[in-house]
């Protein structure tokens, strides 16, 4: 029993080849055009059979150069223009089906990104995530289908090393605040028992150095109070 052809937005089992896909890119590119411009099938399909003209799309003549076409192709359109059956199936399978895998792809790969790229990465971290972001969607172009899993497999390894980078930066961050507070304490330390030596030398006349200890525990006593 034959299988029903796909519908519209259905994906093939395999990638048929398609009759325009034999005419020159220049006129693929203008259907595009045409419909991205609200041209309807019948329209594109009645502009087609008109004489070439390169001013296509401004004076509305053929987009297609029918007499330069390769004569192999030329059998393909017996009336020497497309049918709306044929640019309609056509534009769905190589255009509207893969301007939705791209968008469907560039979606992914800014969720990946945004997973482990955030705004408030430090340092060079920032930097090198930034220009991931930009290189992820074209590498995933780059890779055949069957290859994209393995491809964000790499990926999610590449985000929890950075993320564990993130987290080890993190920490130097906060473990210089804590010594930068420890220094600042040990400063006051130092300026308060400068004070005291100036202090035990104004009242006895004598180098706090050539005191003993209990002679400096009195002066405290008597500077600070009995403690």
């Amino acid at each position: 029993m034959t299988k029903p052809r796909p519908k519209t937005g259905e994906k093939r089992i395999t990638k048929l080849p398609l009759k325009i896909d034999r005419l020159p890119q220049s006129a693929q590119d203008a259907i595009k055009h045409l419909y991205d411009r609200g041209r309807t099938w019948v329209e594109i399909a009645e502009q087609s059979a008109k004489p070439y003209s390169s001013e296509w799309d401004k004076d509305g003549g053929g987009f297609i150069d029918w007499p330069n076409v390769d004569p192999d192709a030329l059998d393909l359109f017996p009336g020497l223009r497309l049918a709306k059956s044929s640019l309609q199936r056509w534009f769905d399978l190589r255009v509207s089906q893969v301007r939705a895998q791209v968008l469907a792809e560039s979606a992914k790969a800014r969720e990946w990104a945004a997973a482990f790229a955030g705004n408030d990465l430090p340092g060079t971290n920032a930097a090198v995530m930034n220009a991931m972001r930009d290189q992820v969607f074209t590498l995933m172009q780059q890779v055949g289908s069957g290859d994209q899993a393995k491809f964000l497999d790499g990926l999610n390894v590449l985000s929890l090393t950075l993320s564990r980078l993130q987290r080890v930066e993190l920490l130097g961050r906060r473990v210089a605040v804590e010594e930068k507070a420890i220094q600042i304490k040990l400063d006051l330390v130092k300026e308060k028992a400068g004070r005291l030596l100036g202090e035990i030398e104004g009242k006895d006349g004598k180098s706090a150095v050539a005191l003993t200890r209990e002679d400096l525990l009195e002066k405290v006593r008597e500077i600070y109070g009995a403690v």
